[in-house]
């Protein structure tokens, strides 16, 4: 495939970034009042009503239209550790079954009534030996054609490669809204991405190895300790030991350091993938549309684009709670609530697309409930 190249300045990241706003109150404000004129308990429906006051908030009188799952893949340099139980080619067959409609995230989708989209932003195809694999139906946008460096000894990537990967994302969701589709949940295929996720959570909080680093793809516990050290090792040899001591902690809540400094992170210790969806979150809170934030790969890139620009987390809508360790800490940092709990790991958008229904029936409740009778 060809690799298409553009000027990297920066422009659409911080242009999207100047465009995105809170929520409205007032309008959140309004639905409270309309929920709790229906003929129904106060609050009755909980977590739904709480969903829709947001939505509200996000965009007057919202009604999901087309839905979509949107999906960066990429290969991780990391994986040349042998921190994953699969191989790198996986990642391709994997994507190939989403393009033909046979893997998981497809079986969930079609029930879902949601298209899944598949954003190359660096799979390495020569890991395809036998030449088997067809990716017909990608979306090219190919950034570093075998993927990432290996975070074990070197930069993942340069720093204008994560500005190009995340305003890719951006331009994907620009794209899609166009066409018509205004709810997205995050998807991700790329073997090694938990490492890669564990080193961007080890440098921006001061969490031990043990609550992040999780068992990924299934690894056992020799290779669980040995993908501790793989990531003590890529945060030391990047530079960022200290990061959170000297760019974090003690600070002010409101206090934020500077956006090149969270991007150097993302660029040093993460992948073309997380970069993606960091994009996908920044351009849906732009284009106010809501995006459901998957497991703990796509729950990383929601942080990072969190600190980035943090009214971005009014658009985001949690799904379940991801089986990874480190996934608990990263939705409190975000105070955001998972309302499924499946003891699901598996990525791909899984779990994201499980909230769309969840999130239809918030919209349908002042749809259909008739008010609240005056006796």
């Amino acid at each position: 495939m060809e690799i298409i190249k553009s000027k990297i300045t920066g422009e659409i990241l911080f242009d999207t970034i100047k465009k995105i706003t809170a929520l409205d109150r007032n309008k959140m404000k309004k639905k409270e009042n309309e929920l709790n004129s229906l003929l129904k308990t106060p609050k009755g429906l909980g977590k739904l009503e709480e969903l829709a006051i947001r939505l509200e908030g996000m965009s007057e009188n919202y009604k999901p239209c087309k839905k979509m799952v949107l999906v960066m893949a990429a290969d991780n340099g990391v994986e040349r550790e042998k921190v994953s139980k699969s191989k790198r080619v996986i990642t391709q067959y994997v994507v190939e079954a989403m393009l033909n409609g046979k893997s998981s995230i497809n079986a969930l989708s079609m029930v879902y009534n949601a298209d899944v989209k598949v954003v190359d932003l660096g799979i390495d195809e020569s890991s395809d030996i036998k030449k088997e694999i067809d990716l017909s139906g990608i979306i090219n946008r190919k950034i570093m054609k075998s993927g990432t460096n290996n975070i074990a000894k070197q930069a993942a990537m340069e720093y204008e490669d994560a500005v190009k990967a995340i305003e890719t994302g951006i331009e994907m969701v620009d794209e899609f809204v166009g066409d018509g589709y205004n709810l997205f949940a995050t998807g991700e295929m790329g073997i090694g991405n938990t490492t890669t996720s564990s080193a961007i959570l080890k440098v921006l909080t001061d969490l031990s190895l043990d609550e992040i680093v999780g068992y990924g793809s299934g690894i056992d516990d020799k290779t669980l300790e040995h993908k501790k050290n793989v990531v003590k090792k890529a945060v030391e040899v990047n530079g960022l030991s200290k990061f959170f001591e000297e760019n974090i902690k003690g600070t002010k809540k409101k206090e934020k350091f500077k956006k090149n400094k969270i991007i150097d992170v993302l660029a040093k210790v993460g992948g073309l993938d997380i970069a993606g969806m960091v994009g996908t979150y920044l351009g849906c809170a732009k284009n106010h549309v809501p995006v459901v934030i998957d497991g703990f790969i796509s729950a990383i890139s929601a942080l990072v684009a969190y600190k980035i620009c943090p009214n971005c987390r009014d658009f985001m809508i949690a799904s379940h709670l991801s089986e990874e360790p480190g996934m608990k800490y990263i939705m409190k940092e975000l105070d955001l609530e998972p309302m499924l709990f499946m003891n699901m790991k598996l990525g791909e958008g899984t779990g994201a697309v499980m909230m769309f229904p969840v999130i239809e029936g918030a919209c349908n409740i002042t749809e259909v409930v008739r008010k609240y009778p005056d006796v």
